[in-house]
């Protein structure tokens, strides 16, 4: 009974010690999941706007019927796509979906933001035929990135999907452990 008890009170050590790291590792898989969806979308937004020789916009959608419309909202409870012939942002009866993505895994705020760090009315992005970015402007500065900060805020956690004016997205370059990672303009992501 002894000896069952003590393995008891190790197995029981090992497994609050492992506990965070497990955390972490969960946390982090599902942000990269994330992140992995977001460029999958935009890659695919790109490509219609290519194949089909018009406008192509991706939104931040609540209902996936429609753009949220609203400015600075978190992505995590979905997006649309479709192509964008009439009011620009705006699925109307010009446009047609193309493809719907619902509600993300929620363990990342992600936000859609211009190269000079603030929001795109609206909160969408826009992809000319060519495949380009076509609603940045002199304004916002050329390209826009999705920054994904987890729930805790933590600076070193925050990652980033960057987009210069040709539309290719890139993840942000990796950094030294404890540093924190880049916007387009070299500034360090800070959340929320």
């Amino acid at each position: 009974m002894l000896e069952l008890m003590i393995v008891l009170a190790i197995a029981a050590l090992l497994a609050a010690m492992a506990a965070p790291g497990l955390k972490d590792t969960l946390e982090r898989n599902a942000r990269e999941s994330a992140m992995q969806d977001i460029v999958s979308a935009i890659g695919n937004t790109r490509s219609e706007a290519v194949t089909q020789g018009r406008t192509v916009t991706i939104c931040r959608s609540t209902n996936q019927t429609s753009c949220a419309a609203s400015t600075g909202g978190d992505w995590n409870a979905g997006w649309i796509i479709f192509t964008d012939a009439g009011t620009a942002g705006v699925l109307d009866g010009t446009d047609a979906l193309v493809r719907v993505h619902g509600a993300s895994n929620g363990q990342s705020v992600i936000k859609l933001e211009t190269r000079a760090n603030g929001y795109f009315t609206g909160d969408f992005l826009q992809f000319n035929s060519n495949g380009f970015l076509s609603n940045t402007t002199a304004a916002t500065g050329a390209g826009a990135y999705f920054k994904f900060c987890a729930q805790d805020n933590v600076a070193t956690k925050t990652r980033a999907i960057l987009m210069s004016a040709t539309g290719r997205p890139t993840l942000a370059p990796a950094v030294a452990a404890g540093a924190t990672q880049k916007d387009l303009t070299g500034v360090a992501l800070v959340c929320p």
